[in-house]
């Protein structure tokens, strides 16, 4: 077992006291690039006394459960860079995927060693994680792990937490300010009661929060508000460093866009701050042309150049896309539970520009990955580039993810099936990292896995294979630094479709990190 894998508790807790000494010699020295390490470890969620049996697994839940539970098994990872001292990063991710959504807990871990090795820490968003009766975590499951750092080293993770039996669900976050090894008791920026599950008329989904790398006080959360009949895009800001939260309030919904035409669904929302203090809102939305009865997607932006108070109040649209899946070519009745349409955006720390990345329909009709730039604050966007330049658009490419370093390098983390073999039995998918300048002018490629895994031995969701909705990426100084979802050969795939209930305790997938320096 690696490193990682083997943490012990004690390792952690003598960590934890050193914490701060370790970031001051950390900060000073070099780290060379690390070829790929794991983060994650196997489950610590309770068992029940039987890892195999599904009643037993799934009582800390504290209501039944439906669905296939892959115990000790992660995916959609989220990664964050301190800025004051960019060897300490914290590494989030699903612990203990449900096929019917969410994970028994949101796993984690920090590095104070530009990520050499990796501690794991626990906090109690979830019932299964420790949360207490009628804490901020008391729900049965949590997604959507998304982390990032203030200019003062303050960390916060943001978290999606539901209650599927009765449909309930809320956004809760919580705070480190000594690198990730402690936390605050997660506190609950927005709750939604319980409702007829059949209806689910109030659901949040899908938030990102951003620390402002201006300003310590301010940080930002994002996400989309489903209600009957109504989309909204919704924001939350903290003044005070994140100890308490503004009640979220509506920036954008259902409504005209231009004659004739309406926006009728966002989602996907993530804020990045410019160097001049603009906030740009990204995320994709569905325009409906009530002339025409024709709809179609588009990547688009909000603007706030007042830290939050007041947003655009129309859309910049950024390019138009079509949503594609990556499906197994050789069962393409199982796709890849992947990006979709969502949008990964980034800004530049050395000018006004900013960077989108998403999947679309290539020109072969299958799926690849594109990335455009705004060079004047999100105002504008330029004609999108095509990112997985290293293979032809045969090859399907999924899942980006876009990060900038500090001198303008543009990287995007990306999947692909190049490497495959029509015939044999594993499914070979690789991970990979394109290269631009600041105007998008190609500098070449990757490759950040040592050796192809095997796509067929994942996780399932009830949409296909589930490596996660998204990836994490960020810049450390000059390098570019990833966490990503590999899998393990276990021996076995797990059975399409997925069954109603039942526990597969494989260690089926992990969370690795790469540094690359380009």
């Amino acid at each position: 077992m690696s490193t990682a894998k083997s943490h012990s508790r004690a390792a952690a807790l003598l960590v934890r006291a050193s914490v701060f000494a370790g970031l001051l010699v950390a900060a000073a020295s070099p780290v060379a690039a690390l070829a790929q390490l794991p983060i994650s470890s196997t489950s610590t969620n309770p068992d029940g006394g039987d890892p195999g049996d599904f009643a037993a697994v799934t009582q800390c839940n504290g209501a039944p459960q439906k669905g296939v539970l892959f115990r000790n098994s992660e995916s959609e990872p989220h990664l964050a860079v301190n800025p004051t001292a960019p060897t300490n990063m914290i590494a989030g991710w699903h612990q203990d995927r449900w096929s019917t959504g969410g994970a028994q807990s949101l796993g984690a871990a920090y590095t104070t060693d530009g990520g050499a090795t990796w501690a794991p820490v626990q906090i109690p968003f979830t019932r299964c994680s420790g949360a207490a009766a009628r804490t901020a975590g008391d729900y049965e499951r949590a997604s959507d792990p998304w982390i990032t750092f203030g200019p003062d080293g303050t960390a916060h993770y943001m978290a999606l937490v539901t209650d599927n039996t009765v449909s309930e669900n809320g956004m809760v976050v919580a705070r480190s300010t000594d690198g990730g090894a402690t936390w605050s008791p997660p506190l609950v920026i927005a709750r939604s009661p319980a409702q007829d599950a059949n209806s689910r008329s109030l659901f949040h989904d899908k938030n990102t929060i951003t620390a402002d790398p201006l300003d310590a006080r301010f940080a930002y959360a994002t996400w989309t508000v489903f209600r009957t009949g109504i989309v909204s895009l919704v924001f939350s800001r903290s003044t005070n460093g994140g100890l308490t939260w503004s009640p979220p309030r509506s920036i954008a919904t259902m409504g005209a866009v231009t004659p004739g035409e309406q926006a009728t669904f966002r989602q996907g929302a993530q804020i990045v701050v410019l160097p001049n203090g603009t906030l740009l809102n990204a995320f994709y939305r569905i325009i409906f042309d009530n002339r025409t009865a024709q709809a179609r997607l588009e990547q688009a932006v909000l603007r706030s150049t007042d830290q939050g108070r007041i947003w655009t109040r129309v859309d910049t649209p950024v390019a138009t896309l079509q949503q594609k899946f990556a499906v197994d070519p050789e069962a393409p009745f199982i796709p890849v539970r992947d990006a979709g349409a969502l949008p990964s955006v980034a800004a530049s720390p050395v000018a006004n520009r900013a960077y989108i990345a998403w999947q679309s329909t290539n020109s072969q009709g299958g799926v690849g990955v594109y990335v455009s730039v705004s060079k004047d604050g999100g105002g504008s966007w330029e004609t999108p580039t095509r990112v997985n330049q290293g293979t032809t658009d045969a090859v399907q490419a999924f899942l980006p993810t876009v990060a900038v370093n500090q001198e303008g390098i543009v990287g995007v983390l990306f999947y692909d099936f190049r490497n495959d073999v029509l015939g044999d039995q594993p499914l070979s998918t690789d991970v990979h990292l394109s290269l631009f300048d600041a105007d998008l002018n190609y500098l070449g490629e990757r490759r950040l896995t040592p050796q192809s895994f095997d796509m067929r031995m994942s996780a399932l969701s009830v949409r296909g294979y589930f490596p996660g909705d998204y990836m994490g990426l960020s810049s450390a100084l000059n390098d570019f630094v990833a966490a990503f979802t590999t899998t393990n050969n276990v021996g076995a795939r797990a059975a399409w479709p997925p069954a109603v209930e039942g526990v597969d305790s494989r260690d089926r997938q992990s969370i690795v990190f790469v540094r690359q320096t380009p």
